[in-house]
């Protein structure tokens, strides 16, 4: 009798985890406490049941609490920042001072400045303010292909961010309108870059 209570013990707590959404695994160490308990009362027989209860427990084991959910599943792949497009200019540059060395230009598929591009390929918000951009960066003055690199963004509003790369050089940025940018700037018609 001993013998079929502990075979039918883990496979009814087994049905019924199973529907809960549990792990097996937590059934048949149920089953072998319970093994466990008939031993102490009634004799040698429980405890090699017990003992075939947990080996089989450890070994079907996969971990009873739900796993964590891998950061790149959370996120949700956007079709662009959320930053208004023109002239990024590094905060601690005044805008009617900035040069080729801050000033950046955001335009639909990407970022850059007077010698690089970085071309968006996929930007994914992991935060409310947050984006994980991959963005392929080249020189525009060398004919190298783009390396494809990771950076995060973090938004403040529509009009500044600072972006960290995987490389671990970071910058800081806002908005310039084009009228508040040295004359150079002013003149150059971006519209067709911005829209």
């Amino acid at each position: 009798m001993s013998q079929t209570r502990s075979l039918v013990v883990p496979l009814l707590l087994a049905a019924g985890l199973a529907a809960c959404g549990q792990n097996v695994a937590t059934a048949e160490n149920a089953a072998a406490t319970e093994g466990a308990a008939e031993a102490v009362s009634g004799g040698t027989a429980g405890i090699t049941a017990a003992e075939a209860n947990t080996a089989s427990a450890n070994q079907a084991a996969a971990p009873a609490a739900p796993e964590a959910v891998p950061a790149k599943a959370q996120a949700a792949t956007v079709a662009a920042l959320p930053l208004k497009r023109g002239y990024y200019v590094e905060s601690d540059t005044p805008c009617g001072q900035a040069s080729n060395a801050t000033t950046t230009l955001l335009r639909r598929e990407g970022i850059g400045g007077a010698r690089d591009f970085c071309e968006f390929k996929k930007i994914e918000q992991t935060g409310p303010n947050i984006y994980r951009v991959t963005e392929a960066c080249g020189d525009l003055q060398d004919s190298a292909p783009p390396e494809t690199s990771t950076s995060i963004y973090t938004l403040t509003g529509d009009i500044a961010f600072t972006a960290k790369s995987e490389h671990g050089w970071e910058r800081s940025a806002r908005y310039c309108a084009q009228s508040t940018m040295p004359p150079d700037w002013r003149a150059n018609d971006i519209s067709d870059v911005t829209r």
